[in-house]
């Protein structure tokens, strides 16, 4: 996931003190810095404060290096979104193994994730302007779509999971319920202020609650 852009921000801005960087890891770090402020940007400004010469200055670069290494203001878009869904999956997996292997504490392993969830990033927001963006670009909005799909279907395969724990059955296909806490989210994103911390989570696990204990409550 990426992190905190904030405290990102504060660490590039040291000097280094190790030995010079290969070609290979320069153009990493490169990356990485336009990727972080591009982050920062989305976030604290929205897309319109986040424009190619904005991303490429508060990363310290020019614009040069931005095409250097991305085609596009919507290449550099997508990267961001498939790093948070990449991250977030991986995140999942862990919580669905944690939990067959403590199925007595199952829940309380769905409930630490549900209230960790997006707490140290304002991916909510930045989302949220991702899709805004989409509606209004048919090229960028095909990838996200593609990218979107994959996610819904490895979150699916995380909530057939913890409904299989139960032993219960989703009240729809798991897509389904993973699409309908996917738009939670977002929806929660939508009514957050500024300064105010992500309620996100706390929704989810409530929903997920509801429907993984409406019955039988032990997990097999």
């Amino acid at each position: 996931m990426i992190p905190d852009s904030k405290c990102y921000s504060k660490t590039v801005k040291k000097k280094s003190k190790q030995a010079p960087l290969s070609r290979t890891e320069s153009q990493a770090q490169t990356r990485e810095r336009l990727v972080h402020a591009a982050w920062d940007l989305v976030a604290r400004q929205g897309l319109t404060g986040a424009s190619v010469r904005d991303i490429a200055e508060a990363a310290g670069y020019s614009q040069g290096a931005f095409y250097s290494n991305f085609s596009s203001k919507e290449d550099i878009l997508l990267e961001l979104k498939r790093r948070h869904m990449a991250a977030e999956a991986a995140e999942l997996e862990v919580l669905l193994d944690q939990a067959r292997r403590n199925p007595e504490r199952a829940m309380n392993v769905v409930e630490g994730w549900c209230l960790n969830f997006n707490q140290h990033i304002d991916w909510g927001k930045v989302s949220l302007e991702l899709q805004l963006y989409a509606s209004s670009s048919s090229a960028f909005a095909k990838e996200c779509d593609q990218l979107y799909r994959g996610h819904r279907r490895k979150l699916g395969e995380v909530i057939a999971g913890l409904f299989n724990l139960f032993n219960k059955t989703p009240p729809a296909p798991a897509e389904d319920v993973a699409e309908s806490l996917m738009a939670l989210a977002h929806g929660m994103a939508l009514f957050r202020r500024p300064g105010e911390r992500d309620r996100a989570g706390e929704m989810i696990f409530l929903h997920l609650q509801a429907l993984l204990t409406e019955r039988s409550q032990t997990p097999r």
